[in-house]
């Protein structure tokens, strides 16, 4: 693949990049975020377009964009500047997840910084790193953390449901757990 067809498969998988041939940084970005979140083996992430991430892009293409079994790279997509970034692992726990539960919608996903700040997120949120994503609160506190898949779980106080995980470093046997409202 030469530039302008990466970064036309980029900006087909969600991405909005430009496609001008040329390699520059919003192009190297891109791909370093797609290496990232490519949960269907582990790709080298370094931002180069190489035969194992050209394969890759193909290969995501062929699926409808996805990035992992059950979601696709846009589901990820920042409400703010449309960036997306996901992290391999948080996308293989939320597959587990959805495994166990059934379908699972993304509230939200990744958050550029300007739109975590405009939605009163936490200065250094789960969603600014790809690894925190706001669903529908269908379980409950403990049959999240029974499941042992993520590292951080929020619970809205006045239903006990859990409206956010995240995969922030820790152990899934013992998750950062809080309450909203």
């Amino acid at each position: 693949m030469n530039v302008r067809e990466i970064q036309q498969a980029l900006r087909t998988i969600g991405w909005p990049v430009s496609v001008d041939g040329q390699a520059g940084p919003q192009t190297k970005s891109a791909v370093w975020d797609f290496q990232s979140g490519f949960a269907f083996r582990p790709l080298a992430i370094d931002g180069q377009a190489g035969p194992q991430t050209q394969e890759a892009l193909r290969e995501c293409l062929d699926k409808g964009g996805k990035c992992s079994a059950y979601f696709a790279f846009r589901e990820f997509k920042s409400k703010g500047n449309g960036w997306i970034k996901i992290a391999r692992l948080h996308a293989f726990r939320l597959d587990r997840y959805r495994e166990q539960v059934g379908p699972v919608s993304v509230i939200s996903g990744h958050r550029d910084e300007a739109h975590n700040r405009k939605v009163g997120g936490a200065k250094d949120s789960r969603h600014l790193h790809g690894d925190g994503t706001d669903i529908p609160g269908a379980r409950s506190l403990d049959q999240v953390r029974n499941m042992r898949l993520f590292t951080g779980i929020g619970v809205v106080r006045a239903t006990g449901r859990v409206v956010h995980v995240d995969s922030r470093p820790g152990d899934p046997a013992n998750p950062t757990t809080w309450r909203y409202g």
